[in-house]
């Protein structure tokens, strides 16, 4: 609107974040809201292109603006960083539904190991609580001034898509005449960034070669990582996440996710022994305990408890019937000969669909 005491001159909450924005920029230089950049980055000319500066701070606003450059090659595209130093740490850290229970003392350790190590990658098996560890820690981090990201790679299948979900996960957008990991090696150049990589098991490859090349081109870049079994880059400290404690927290878990189906659950003399079996037959795994808890809205403790000792049966039951089984059949294929052994091979691969070779080496 216009300004009641200068009528040429123009006043209100959009002029205000424009200028901030201009004083952000350097001479030459194009600088994008976040609002305008939403509306242009899906009808760009050919050959124009947009670089993410980052989350910055402006004076005199209550709300920070993350700001891009518009590029085009005819343009000058290599400034200096922008103008105002206060970077606002973005948070790319996935919302949380349900609250984080126990885990004091995995916490402290968790915040040491980043303090310590550019690359720290938490093991254990599925349903441990990795994820939600390392983003727990990666929260409560702090120091990291460009901000603190998540990448998930679970849905990611081929090897060569791990550096572009990386780039989508920081909010980078494609730039042409510059290759994926150039446009990662750029933003992380001179930020000091905490990335989450999670769910790295199946991609070991991949995310070894990709964290070797961040890290080598950027001294303030650390990666908190989870997987099954270690990532295998150099500098990686790994440690393994243990179950939930039997005494407190595993039973403290459940009761917090329990009360969310069932409002009223309390643990108390009569129910505590229940829970405390429960959580002890599922060996304090969170998922495990999660997924008991749910079903406290159809079955009793005590229905939950049964069906988990029926389901314990039954599996030591299919062991001990496999290990039989396999047990009697190593005895008999010892007792073959040569000849027979080969039969057997090539009979086994005909119906598995595999080519099998005739060979002596076969035992």
């Amino acid at each position: 609107m216009r300004d009641p005491e200068d009528p040429t001159n123009y006043v209100g909450p959009a002029i205000n974040r424009t200028a901030r924005l201009r004083d952000l920029a350097h001479g030459g230089q194009t600088g994008l809201s976040g609002t305008t950049t939403d509306l242009v980055i899906d009808k760009l000319p050919a050959g124009v292109w947009l670089t993410d500066l980052g989350t910055h701070a402006l004076r005199g606003l209550p709300r920070p603006e993350r700001v891009a450059q518009l590029c085009h090659p005819d343009l000058r595209n290599d400034f200096p960083p922008l103008r105002l130093p206060k970077n606002i740490a973005a948070h790319g850290l996935p919302p949380q539904l349900a609250s984080f229970v126990g885990r004091e003392q995995e916490m402290v350790h968790g915040r040491q190991l980043l303090t310590a190590h550019r690359l720290v990658t938490l093991t254990g098996a599925g349903g441990v609580g990795k994820t939600r560890l390392a983003t727990q820690i990666a929260e409560a981090a702090g120091g990291f001034d460009g901000g603190v990201w998540y990448v998930d790679l679970a849905p990611i299948t081929d090897p060569d898509a791990v550096p572009p979900a990386m780039m989508r996960a920081l909010g980078l957008p494609n730039q042409p005449g510059r290759s994926t990991l150039d446009t990662l090696l750029w933003f992380v150049a001179d930020r000091c960034l905490l990335v989450v990589l999670d769910n790295c098991e199946h991609l070991l490859d991949a995310v070894a070669e990709l964290v070797v090349a961040l890290l080598g081109g950027s001294s303030q870049l650390t990666l908190l990582a989870t997987s099954r079994e270690p990532i295998g880059a150099p500098g990686e400290v790994t440690w393994r996440v243990p179950s939930l404690s039997l005494a407190d927290e595993a039973v403290a878990l459940f009761s917090d996710r329990a009360r969310r189906v069932v409002p009223d659950f309390r643990i108390d003399a009569e129910t505590a022994p229940a829970v405390t079996d429960i959580c002890r037959r599922l060996d304090g795994m969170p998922l495990a305990i999660e997924l008991a808890a749910a079903r406290v809205r159809a079955l009793s403790l005590i229905e939950i408890v049964d069906r988990r000792t029926q389901q314990q049966r039954r599996r030591r039951t299919t062991f001990r019937l496999t290990t039989h089984r396999a047990s009697h059949l190593t005895h008999v294929y010892t007792k073959l000969g040569m000849t027979s052994r080969v039969q057997l091979a090539q009979e086994a691969a005909r119906h598995s669909h595999a080519p099998a070779a005739p060979s002596p080496n076969v035992y």
